[in-house]
């Protein structure tokens, strides 16, 4: 059925004429809500006959704001959405029962904030969500949060929480049965992992998303084969990095996306030294709509002349790429002193609280931090014993009760009545300035507590020491970090499966992202014991030979 006899159908057969005004509105609610998804357009025209949503109450008009939001973001006209009218929908369906339309309104109101540069608040959005969420059979939908969450951290710069924000994407997908969502988180993943360096595991997401793609002519296809590209040519093998560059250019479908991958094969031409054909390529990408496309030819053809020692014209081409990337951050100079602006005009106590209050939601996010303090950290740092972790572990766990109820009562009073106001802001003050010590007493507990477990992992990760020369106690230590830091994962572990303690120690290094490589630095030995340790592990954690044992480990 097309989507207009379908609108027919819907009008003649539905009863449409017989209806009252308000009955009308609400067969049309329920007949947009049944086509949104397959026939977004159609939807459209139907939620423009409400001539008057304005008279709406209660449900119905939730329902109207949540589907005029799911119908725009359908049509890709959700820039034209505000941010009062779904929030109509966040504020009634946030304390109902229905978790589904709550997790779907706070969706759309993180994307609505997104539109507008609101990174922190789109966090709470996406995160509140997930909550409403977790229980339900909505599986596209989490794989679509975990995705944005993944796009949000990736732009602060945490490659490491996006990467496992897309792997959990790709396990909601999977349970949706959403191929094509697989294979994007697939590819999300793989340029994680290639930002990290990591090549191993890039090119095992970049090939699982190609053996995922049934449709030949996707557009994710080329991206995906420049993945693989880009790996080859940063292991130096150049002859099947161009492969794969002429391959993703044959398999694009976007004008600027094949002047992309000509970019990669110029340069993969320039690396090799066959000087007429990176011209070649970078001549293609000069004249690119994209200025960052542009730029790089013009950057790539100054090396280029400079190597032929053609100095005049390579110091043209230099030039031509520095006045293109002069505009580039002039516009990013622009956006940041907008940003600052909008920044200092926000209410400093509310912005307080809601730092507070994301702060607790990342508290996963914790380690990121704390690997960068290894750097920092000397020899000589007294060690910490088991007894002593326990015990910050129920500190911490105090602490974060105390926090709760500081919180509680921040809410309480916000409630209140306007003259009260000045006590209450007072209060409220008194209960930041504990929170925030309490939060910083936490930080510093997790960094002492967690000195004796980065020092022996670094050491590890430096070959200094290996498995075999471990003492009881340091290997103990790196155990209870992981249970501080993962909710107790080792315990859990423990507790459901019956494992030696070399295969603790093999879950705990693939649960802190050691590869392959580093598994046969720590445990002395080659790539095939690698490979049968990793295989008895996934027989006693009853995983299937095509069952994934990372993903498992990370998603436990």
């Amino acid at each position: 059925m097309s989507k207009y006899l379908f609108l027919l159908f819907i009008f003649v057969g539905g009863g449409f004429v017989s209806c009252t005004q308000t009955g009308m509105d609400v067969k049309l609610l329920e007949q947009v809500e049944n086509c949104v998804e397959v026939y977004p357009d159609s939807a459209m025209q139907l939620i423009n006959l409400i001539e008057n949503p304005e008279h709406l109450h209660g449900k119905e008009r939730a329902d109207y704001a949540l589907l005029l939001a799911q119908t725009l973001d359908k049509n890709y006209l959700d820039s034209l959405q505000s941010d009062s009218l779904i929030k109509i929908a966040v504020d009634y369906y946030k304390g109902g029962d229905d978790k589904v339309k709550a997790g779907k309104a706070y969706y759309y109101y993180g994307k609505m904030l997104v539109a507008k540069g609101k990174v922190s608040e789109a966090m709470e959005a996406y995160l509140e969500a997930l909550v409403f969420l977790k229980e339900t059979n909505e599986y596209k939908l989490q794989g679509l949060l975990f995705e944005h969450v993944g796009y949000l951290n990736l732009g602060q710069g945490m490659h490491e929480q996006s990467i496992d924000n897309y792997r959990q994407s790709i396990h909601y997908y999977e349970l949706a049965g959403d191929r094509i969502g697989e294979v994007y988180g697939c590819r999300n993943a793989a340029r994680g992992y290639l930002a990290k360096q990591n090549s191993d595991s890039a090119r095992w997401y970049a090939n699982r998303g190609l053996s995922l793609l049934t449709d030949t002519t996707n557009q994710v296809k080329s991206s995906l084969l420049q993945l693989l590209g880009l790996i080859a040519k940063e292991e130096k093998q150049y002859s099947q990095a161009i492969d794969y560059f002429i391959s993703a250019i044959r398999a694009s479908v976007n004008e600027n996306d094949g002047l992309r991958y000509y970019l990669s094969l110029g340069r993969t031409y320039l690396d090799m030294g066959k000087l007429e054909s990176a011209e070649e390529c970078l001549n293609h990408c000069r004249t690119a709509n994209d200025i960052f496309i542009s730029s790089g030819a013009y950057n790539y053809l100054y090396l280029l002349k400079k190597e032929e020692h053609n100095y005049e014209e390579a110091l043209s081409y230099k030039e031509k790429s520095d006045s293109i990337l002069e505009v580039v951050r002039n516009g990013e100079l622009r956006n940041q002193l907008l940003t600052l602006q909008k920044k200092y005009e926000a209410d400093k106590l509310i912005m307080e609280n809601k730092q507070i209050k994301l702060e607790k939601e990342n508290q996963t996010y914790f380690y990121s931090f704390i690997v960068l303090l290894i750097s920092s950290l000397s020899f000589y740092v007294i060690k910490t014993s088991k007894k002593k972790n326990r015990r910050n572990v129920e500190a911490l766990r105090k602490n974060e009760k105390i926090i709760e109820g500081y919180v509680c009562k921040i809410t309480e009073l916000e409630q209140k009545k306007e003259w009260e106001q000045e006590v209450k802001k007072e209060t409220i003050g008194k209960l930041n300035r504990k929170i925030l010590d309490l939060t910083l007493e936490n930080k510093k507990i997790r960094k002492n507590s967690s000195v004796e477990a980065l020092f022996v992992l670094e050491e590890l990760k430096q070959g200094r020491l290996v498995v075999e020369r471990m003492t009881v106690t340091e290997r103990q230590n790196i155990f209870d970090f992981l249970d501080l830091i993962y909710a107790d994962f080792i315990s859990r572990i423990k507790a459901e499966f019956d494992l030696t303690k070399g295969e603790l120690l093999l879950a705990a290094f693939i649960k802190l992202g050691f590869s392959s490589k580093q598994l046969m630095i720590v445990f002395d030995c080659e790539m095939k014991s690698v490979y049968k340790s990793k295989q008895r592990l996934k027989s006693h954690l009853g995983l299937n030979k095509e069952d994934s044992l990372e993903q498992m480990i990370v998603l436990y």
